[in-house]
């Protein structure tokens, strides 16, 4: 690895411990997507940029351009939806524009290698879902069971920028075909570009009675002997039914107690798991599934990219490529998201782990192993903190057994692209992380094959591991007026004003979520 490898490496490990953005875009407008012309004024940027058009066609501003109350100015290279034709254009209306996208000045602005241009998104979605509420998603995985594509898990959830790019390891429920194979789908349902650097699968085999599960420090781990434990959270509310078993049925902040949050009560919501201790235990292993709800969303998109306005577009293609600009997100980001995850010892809590990277999309199954403690009375108290309504948290349990199990690493075999061809290109790029990624756009999907081959009388378990990062495609509906758009300052984004923001709306964005995506084409 190089000196900037290691560098890029670094910058992941120390940023993504306390930044993460869940995958998701909201627009919360019900009218067009279209911005009104005496709410903006011109603002200019001048990060490279491609304005993706309602009709499938890409305008290239390698310099910047000025974005004004109705048109985007600049010098600009027009290509239509095949990508063959080119001219020079010296600006596009901004109500033909279906999403501003930064790129780095080394990379090939249209270099696309798994989908045809002419299934952009917008041929395939057209203006009617945009004119409703737009939803986008980190890459997601899919598996075949019994004909239906079912999901599988939501990767690199925290990579917004190249610099945060890093390691995302998912446990799966699939098996091999009779021949040995799994088989996937990588399918990008957002208005994103999605950098896909490094795939592959984690195998874990495990004794009948063990539950093999990655574990967020890194590795896997085999926990058994689970016990249901007893819950409860911040209100008072004894949640223990609600997250006993995985079933979907998942606990979520009283709504009282957000109330409460956002007219001047504690802000951090807690879920204190205790369960008794047994003789000659001295660790155990907490079993979470969970999900973000929709709040860091909300607070992401609608207040840090929605109040920059036009100033966002430098903010993705310049401002987080600094280490000073994403040590001061992180600091902030940090401080009020993410769970944290402690142990009692003796009267006081003792910090354990600070969990960050959990989508809104796919549910998220860890083992944490938790270490040997001393409670007041004879009892293992596990607390987890974080943001009121920030988790949609479906089981948690206690294995009082735990052991690390290694993991055999399985490459990926074969590829397929959208039009069904062989891309060994594909497999060769992901085969290791490295500065050649795989670029996807809204509305496409590969296929994967993986040679897990058959194994009779073994318990196995796979993860899916991946390595990149996205770039989030900014709207228009975003782009204000350069005289009330300010740049991020943590001491100006309070975390109670978000809450109360994000109270407002929760109901309809839960509502309209899982049915607003981009659709595969």
């Amino acid at each position: 690895m190089t000196i900037k490898g290691h560098m890029k490496r670094f910058l992941a490990i120390i940023v993504c411990s306390t930044l993460a953005a869940a995958c998701v875009v909201v627009s919360t407008s019900t009218g067009s997507h279209m911005v009104d012309a005496k709410d903006v004024a011109g603002t200019t940027v001048s990060s490279p940029m491609k304005a993706h058009l309602l009709d499938g066609s890409v305008v290239v501003f390698e310099q910047g351009a000025s974005i004004e109350a109705t048109r985007v100015a600049g010098t600009g290279k027009a290509f239509d939806a095949s990508r063959r034709a080119m001219k020079l254009v010296d600006g596009v209306p901004l109500d033909s524009v279906l999403g501003f996208e930064v790129y780095e000045r080394r990379v090939n602005p249209l270099r696309t290698l798994v989908y045809a241009p002419v299934t952009l998104v917008a041929s395939a979605v057209g203006t009617a879902i945009i004119a409703i509420v737009l939803f986008g998603s980190c890459p997601t995985i899919y598996a075949d069971s019994a004909g239906v594509q079912t999901l599988q898990a939501e990767s690199f959830s925290s990579s917004i920028a190249p610099l945060l790019a890093k390691r995302d390891v998912d446990r799966m429920n699939v098996t091999p075909d009779s021949t040995g194979v799994i088989r996937l789908a990588v399918r990008n349902e957002a208005l994103e570009t999605h950098h896909l650097d490094h795939i592959e699968l984690v195998e874990v085999r495990h004794g009948a009675n063990e539950l093999a599960l990655p574990s967020p420090r890194g590795g896997a781990l085999a926990v058994s002997d689970l016990a249901v434990a007893s819950v409860r959270d911040r209100a008072g509310r004894d949640v223990s039914r609600i997250v006993a078993k995985s079933d979907e049925i998942a606990f979520s902040t009283d709504s009282s107690f957000l109330d409460h949050a956002i007219e001047g009560g504690p802000t951090d919501d807690q879920l204190t798991i205790t369960i008794p201790r047994r003789q000659g235990v001295d660790s155990v292993a907490l079993v979470m599934k969970a999900r973000s709800s929709l709040l860091t969303t909300s607070v992401l998109y609608e207040h840090l990219m929605g109040r920059q306005g036009a100033l966002a577009v430098d903010f993705m293609g310049e401002e987080l490529s600094k280490i000073t600009t994403l040590a001061k997100l992180a600091s902030w980001y940090g401080g009020n998201f993410g769970m944290r995850v402690e142990v009692q010892d003796g009267s006081s809590w003792r910090p354990v782990i600070r969990l960050m990277d959990f989508g809104p999309t796919a549910w998220r199954t860890m083992g944490l192993a938790i270490p040997s403690a001393n409670s007041p009375d004879d009892s293992i108290r596990i607390r987890l903190t974080f943001a009121a309504d920030a988790f949609r948290i479906d089981q948690l349990a206690v294995a009082q057994q735990l052991r690390r199990v290694e993991q055999r690493l399985i490459p990926i075999a074969r590829a397929v692209d959208s039009d069904g061809k062989s891309r060994p290109d594909i497999v060769a790029m992901l085969a290791k992380a490295d500065d050649r990624d795989v670029e996807t756009h809204p509305g496409e999907q590969f296929r994967i094959e993986f040679d897990a081959d058959t194994v009779s009388g073994t318990n196995r378990t796979f993860f899916f591991a991946a390595q990149g990062y996205y770039v989030e495609w900014l709207r228009p509906s975003w782009m204000k007026d350069a005289a009330t758009a300010e740049a991020f300052s943590k001491s100006k984004t309070s975390i109670r004003d978000l809450l109360r923001s994000w109270r407002g709306g929760r109901d309809s964005l839960e509502t309209l979520f899982f049915t607003r995506r981009v659709p595969i084409a």
